[in-house]
């Protein structure tokens, strides 16, 4: 097998980290967007995406920090915290993208357009 391919496909330290970038960019373009048109659906894109970067950050971080040791420390309602807390901000981060980016497009239709800017009839 192809060392490289091969490094990917057991260590997978390369796709969490295009992932992570991947995921941190979309949360500063929604950030820039929210800034520059004052759109709050855009401040919604914004914190969803921050959540998906949190949520992806713990899946990497969890295995490494979560050892028996640690799961006995805390008890059960740390452990429920740790089974529900992912799903939980996936959900309401791909929710936040989704009715952040339908709010920033009903903020675009409300604003009325210049005339300068309609095409000629």
């Amino acid at each position: 097998m192809n060392p490289t391919l091969e490094a990917i496909l057991c260590n997978w330290q390369l796709l969490d980290g295009g992932g992570l970038i991947g995921l941190g960019l979309l949360a500063l373009a929604a950030a820039r967007l929210a800034r520059e048109s004052g759109s709050p659906g855009a401040s919604i894109m914004a914190i969803g995406a921050e959540f998906l970067l949190l949520a992806r950050l713990y899946f990497i971080v969890a295995p490494h920090v979560l050892s028996n040791d640690v799961l006995l420390a805390i008890g059960a309602p740390g452990i429920a915290l740790t089974i529900g807390l992912p799903p939980l901000l996936l959900g309401f981060g791909l929710s936040g993208v989704v009715g952040g980016l339908w709010g920033h497009l009903r903020h675009l239709r409300a604003i009325p357009l210049v005339a300068a800017a309609r095409p000629p009839e």
